[in-house]
């Protein structure tokens, strides 16, 4: 099942303007069609801080909370220590569509389509 990374800057702006809202670890998109995504805490690593080489080859990746745990790495706001090694991060979230039991929803290409038109006009519905 596709998951998209949702910056936590862009998930504050949603919420501002009432494109989205938030219960627990849902993200509700207001519609039509209305959607719900279950979301998971996560970083979209952006570079190694000093210019270094990146031994852990996760620049321009995603990893969730439990994975950075897994790797042991510490999080803190836009950073993250593995080591040695410190990287700038973009905190956000793994979102995934879930039905009302919170079952994991596939979609066709045409309603995957669909859903992220309607995420890029929460985009555009702001004045960040």
């Amino acid at each position: 099942m596709p998951r998209i990374f949702v910056a936590q800057t862009l998930v504050d702006t949603w919420l501002s303007t009432g494109g989205v809202s938030l219960e627990q670890d849902l993200l509700r998109v207001s519609g039509p069609p209305s959607v719900d995504l279950f979301i998971n805490p996560a970083v979209w690593f952006e570079r190694i801080d000093g210019g270094e080489a990146d031994p852990h080859d996760v620049v321009g990746r995603v990893k969730t909370s439990q994975e950075l745990a897994q790797m042991g790495a510490d999080h803190y706001e836009s950073s993250v220590v593995m080591g040695d090694y410190a990287y700038t991060v973009r905190p956000g979230f793994i979102a995934t569509v879930v039905d009302a039991r919170g079952a994991e929803v596939r979609l066709d290409g045409p309603t995957w389509g669909r859903l992220m038109q309607q995420i890029e006009t929460l985009g555009t519905s702001s004045d960040t």
